[in-house]
């Protein structure tokens, strides 16, 4: 089994996409939250991983809704984790 550590350190530099702007919301919400993640929602991220950079760059924008629930529940989270860093409230 993988530990903790180790998950999450794979998880940081799956989240590294090349993209600036997936770059500046990804890896913090990782380094930040990655921890707290249930199983689920660790797989939910991992899923998310798996989706092409500006499907994912428009779910965070709020662009458009991913179809899979899963992946809209960690969407939802990191908006939020991002929205809460930037002091956003709305």
């Amino acid at each position: 089994m993988t530990s903790d550590a180790s998950q999450r350190n794979r998880a940081y530099w799956r989240s590294r996409r090349g993209l600036l702007e997936l770059d500046l919301l990804l890896p913090p919400f990782v380094t930040a939250r990655y921890g707290t993640l249930t199983s689920a929602q660790r797989q939910q991220f991992d899923a998310l991983l798996e989706c092409d950079d500006q499907d994912i760059w428009d779910w965070l924008q709020r662009r458009r809704a991913p179809d899979d629930l899963r992946i809209r529940e960690v969407i939802d989270l990191i908006c939020a984790f991002n929205d809460g860093a930037r002091g956003r409230t709305d």
